[in-house]
């Protein structure tokens, strides 16, 4: 691999890390709500 291309993948991997990060805390957070609301009266 070139050093070009080195660079080129350590830009795109660094780069993406941060929305992977944000993607997972945002499905974590949205199941947890899913299941909380589960437990909830709806008729209260």
């Amino acid at each position: 691999m070139s050093t070009l291309e080195s660079i080129f993948w350590h830009v795109i991997g660094y780069s993406t890390m941060p929305f992977i990060f944000i993607a997972g805390f945002v499905a974590v957070a949205a199941a947890a709500l899913w299941v909380l609301s589960l437990g909830v009266d709806k008729d209260g």
